[in-house]
């Protein structure tokens, strides 16, 4: 995925706005240990044309779907959002939250003097989210070990979320930690309602 995503072809498809290609993490949260059976791509496009003709036409992405067992896409309405990745906001949009099931995207560039500490305090707080009510999926993905994290987790309502956010002890602490120990060189959060999810086999 990391060879992919420096090749041109892939990078300057009309119409696309952004994209990335992500490795996911072993077990539960960060990890040094890869899950080679897992690998995301998050982009954002001018209009749905675009995407679709993308999905078409382009060679390196349909090398990627056609060595995968399965593909789930996830088609999200961005409502809420703060921060940067690499420099921009991709998520940027004028929507509300719906009142349904959702998405929580949140992404951070990690200090190097700072891993070990970032590390150990995470890995907590993501076996908490599993066990925690209205909590459907949670997956730590990045563009590099460790350094560029990001998570994706998908709940039931806002509320859950919420709930989880602010309440759950062990996430509390790491936020706290992050902004006492300044962990990030740069992070973003964005919430997302859920359009649809499309599995295909």
């Amino acid at each position: 995925m990391g060879f992919y995503t420096f090749n041109k072809k892939l990078i300057d498809h009309e119409g696309l706005n952004f994209l990335k290609l992500l490795g996911t993490g072993s077990g539960d949260g960060f990890s040094f240990i890869p899950d080679f059976s897992n690998y995301i791509i998050i982009s954002a496009w001018k209009n749905e044309s675009f995407r679709e003709k993308f999905l078409k036409e382009n060679k390196i992405i349909n090398e990627i779907i056609s060595n995968s067992s399965k593909r789930v896409e996830l088609k999200i309405d961005p409502y809420n959002f703060k921060g940067t990745w690499n420099g921009k906001n991709p998520f940027q949009n004028d929507s509300s939250y719906k009142n349904g099931q959702m998405a929580v995207i949140t992404r951070a560039r990690v200090k190097l003097k700072k891993l070990f500490n970032f590390l150990i305090s995470t890995s907590i707080a993501a076996k908490s989210i599993k066990t925690h009510e209205g909590a459907e999926y949670y997956k730590g993905i990045g563009e590099l070990p460790i350094i560029e994290q990001a998570t994706l987790s998908i709940w039931k309502t806002e509320e859950k979320m919420k709930s989880y956010a602010y309440s759950n002890e062990n996430h509390l602490k790491i936020i706290n930690k992050a902004r006492k120990n300044k962990w990030y060189s740069e992070e973003l959060f964005v919430r997302a309602n859920i359009i649809n999810i499309r599995e295909y086999i």
